[in-house]
C-alpha cells in the first residue's frame, strides 16, 4: 500500500504577522489617530470646556507612547500656541528628553504654571533651560533660578530675551560674569531695563573689551554717561553694587538669637556671601559697614586682622576671609603664616579698641 502523501505545510493565515510588522502597524494606526485627534481639538471651540480637555488628555496619554518622536514633535508644535491646551499632555511633552518635543512647550505653552517651570528648571538640561529662558514675559523669580543653574547659553538667552524680567540680584550676577564675557556684555547693553547704578558700576569694573562693547551697544542717550564713568578697581566697583539691606536684617536676626558668631561668619565665607561677612563683622565690632569695607584693600591687612580678632573670630575663619577678599591677589603662604602669628598675639581688648579708633578716624 503506497504511503499516504505527506500533508502540505499549512499556509500562513493572512492575519498572522511578524511582531515587527504588527508593531509597525500599531504605530502607524496610533499616529493616524493622534493626528486626527489633534486636528479635531484644534478645530473645536475656544476655549475648550474642562470636561473636553480631560477627555483629550486621556486620549493623548494613550496614543503618545505608541508614536515616533517626530510625531510627538508635531503635536508639541501644534499645542504650544494654544492658550488652553490639555494640561496633562502639555506636561508630558515638556519633560520629554528630546528638545524638539519639549522645546515648543517650554518656550510657549501658556498652560504651564510658574510652579511647573520652576520644577523643570531644577531638573532640565541646559538646552531645555534655554527654551524656558526664551519664554515671553518670564518673571524675575524664574530668571533668577535660571541664572543660578550657571549655564552660559542660558544666561545669553535671558540677556537676549528683552521681555524677560530680571531682578536686581539677577542683573548683579550677569554683570559680574559680563566683566570678562564680551558677548554677554554687548547683549546686556541692548536691554532697556538696565539699572543705571549697576550699569555704571559694571563699566567701571569691566575689562577693556567688555567695557568697549557694552558702551558701543548702549542707547545713544546713555552712551556719554557711561563713557564718563571712572575706571575703578574691580573690588571697589563690586562693593558699589552690593545691597546690604537684606543681609543686615538677616545678620541682626542671628545676633538677636545669639547665633551670630564664628560659625555663622565661616558659613558666609563658604557660600561666598561676602556682603554678609562684612555686615556681620560690622555688627560684631560695633562699627559701620563702610569701615569694614575699607579694610578689604590689599594694603590694610593688619587692620582687617584687628577686626576679625575684635569680632572673636577663630584663625581658621579669619584665614578664609583673607583668602576670599574680592579682587585681591592670592595671599602668599609666608604672608599668611605671618598674619597668623600677629593674629594670635593680639589681645581682644586691644583689637576692639583699635577697630573703634578706625571708625573715629
Amino acid at each position: 500500500m503506497p504511503p499516504a502523501p505527506s500533508a502540505a505545510p499549512a499556509a500562513k493565515s493572512p492575519a498572522a504577522k511578524s511582531p515587527a510588522v504588527e508593531a509597525r502597524t500599531v504605530s502607524e494606526l496610533a499616529t493616524d489617530i493622534l493626528r486626527r485627534t489633534t486636528s479635531l481639538f484644534l478645530a473645536g471651540p475656544r476655549p475648550a470646556p474642562a470636561e473636553q480637555l480631560d477627555l483629550y488628555d486621556q486620549m493623548f496619554a494613550r496614543l503618545m507612547p505608541q508614536v515616533a518622536t517626530d510625531v510627538l514633535a508635531e503635536l508639541s508644535m501644534a499645542l504650544a500656541g494654544v492658550e488652553r491646551a490639555p494640561y496633562g499632555t502639555a506636561r508630558l511633552l515638556a519633560v520629554h528628553p528630546e528638545l524638539r518635543v519639549a522645546g515648543p512647550m517650554l518656550a510657549k505653552a501658556a498652560v504651564l504654571t510658574e510652579r511647573d517651570l520652576a520644577e523643570f528648571i531644577r531638573s532640565s538640561s541646559p538646552a531645555h533651560l534655554v527654551a524656558i529662558a526664551a519664554r515671553r514675559g518670564i518673571g524675575d523669580s524664574l530668571t533668577t533660578q535660571l541664572i543660578a543653574r550657571g549655564f552660559p547659553p542660558v544666561r545669553m538667552a535671558l540677556a537676549q530675551n528683552l521681555t524677560a524680567k530680571l531682578s536686581e540680584d539677577g542683573y548683579r550676577s550677569l554683570f559680574k560674569i559680563a566683566e570678562r564675557d564680551e558677548d554677554l556684555a554687548e547683549k546686556l547693553a541692548l536691554r532697556n531695563d538696565l539699572p543705571a547704578k549697576l550699569s555704571r558700576a559694571f563699566v567701571a569694573a569691566a575689562s577693556e573689551g567688555a567695557r568697549t562693547r557694552f558702551i558701543k551697544a548702549a542707547p545713544p542717550a546713555t552712551r556719554a554717561t557711561l563713557q564718563a564713568a571712572p575706571t575703578r578697581s574691580a573690588g571697589a566697583a563690586m562693593r558699589a553694587i552690593w545691597d546690604y539691606e537684606q543681609v543686615k536684617a538677616e545678620v541682626a536676626t542671628l545676633n538677636r538669637s545669639g547665633k551670630l558668631g564664628d560659625s555663622a561668619v565661616n558659613r558666609f565665607c563658604v557660600t561666598g556671601d561676602f556682603p554678609a561677612v562684612i555686615a556681620a563683622l560690622a555688627l560684631l565690632c560695633v562699627v559701620s559697614i563702610e569701615t569694614i569695607e575699607s579694610l578689604l584693600q590689599e594694603d590694610r591687612l593688619t587692620d582687617l586682622l584687628l577686626a576679625c580678632k575684635a569680632a572673636r573670630l577663630s584663625w581658621a575663619t579669619t584665614a578664609m576671609i583673607l583668602r576670599a577678599r574680592p579682587s585681591c591677589d592670592a595671599i602668599a603662604a609666608d604672608d599668611l603664616d605671618e598674619a597668623r602669628k600677629r593674629f594670635e598675639k593680639l589681645a581682644l581688648s586691644e583689637a576692639q579698641r583699635k577697630v573703634r579708633g578706625l571708625e573715629a578716624g
